[in-house]
């Protein structure tokens, strides 16, 4: 690759040198610790990223003060792009989850870095696609599911959004990134009272394994069967 900073990003595979110089004019990069705020919900949307390393998840304060995190992010992925729906100021909260690094654009240089290659502009598109996709989802499953299938649609989602990320251990597939009961919640659109529940019964089943603060799923078709994938 042209430049350490893109070496291991998919973005930018098979640019030339000329182009990444394009689109790495401006940046800077920013480390987070595990609960660390890279930008809170109504910040001014001043900036737009990449995540180079790590975890991060994004969250939202609704109008009646429920937290819900909307989406997380995954290594290579742009994030922050108010810029593109038009907003000025960041609909959610950007949390790391663990220690994570990610490259930094000002807000006036998102019209460069869109046009600097078709690659990183198919990106980007399809960063915005998997969010729209996410929050379709989501909607379906709060309007039509029981609160048990949420939560198993939910951890295969995640299982499969993290792919080669996820680690295969003793007791089964182990998500990369903790998570704690009411990080679930808040994504599954129960109670912790419910999740815990639901879990505790699980992992008494032998659907998933036992962990602080992470999720193993030791029985993967037990799982998909849970979320309704035979139905």
């Amino acid at each position: 690759m042209p430049n350490d900073q893109t070496s291991d990003l998919g973005a930018f595979e098979g640019l030339s040198p000329e182009e990444v110089r394009t689109i790495l004019s401006g940046t800077s990069t920013v480390r987070l610790a595990p609960g660390d705020l890279l930008f809170l919900q109504g910040d001014p949307a001043d900036r737009f990223f990449l995540l180079k390393q790590g975890w991060l998840k994004v969250t939202q304060v609704t109008a009646d003060g429920q937290k819900l995190i909307v989406r997380i992010v995954h290594p290579g992925e742009f994030f922050g792009f108010a810029p593109a729906l038009q907003r000025d100021e960041y609909p959610g909260s950007c949390e790391a989850i663990v220690d994570s690094v990610a490259l930094v654009w000002p807000r006036n240089r998102w019209k460069a870095v869109l046009g600097a290659a078709p690659s990183v502009t198919l990106s980007i598109v399809q960063a915005i696609g998997r969010k729209l996709d996410e929050a379709h989802v989501r909607l379906r499953e709060m309007t039509t599911e029981e609160a048990a299938r949420r939560v198993a649609n939910l951890l295969l989602r995640l299982w499969s959004e993290a792919g080669e990320s996820a680690l295969d251990t003793d007791g089964g597939i182990e998500l990369p990134y903790p998570l704690t009961r009411q990080d679930i919640a808040d994504m599954s659109g129960n109670t912790l009272h419910t999740v815990s529940r639901i879990m505790a019964a699980w992992e008494t089943q032998g659907v998933l394994g036992r962990g602080r603060r992470k999720v193993v799923i030791a029985d993967l078709d037990a799982l998909k069967q849970l979320a309704g994938f035979d139905d």
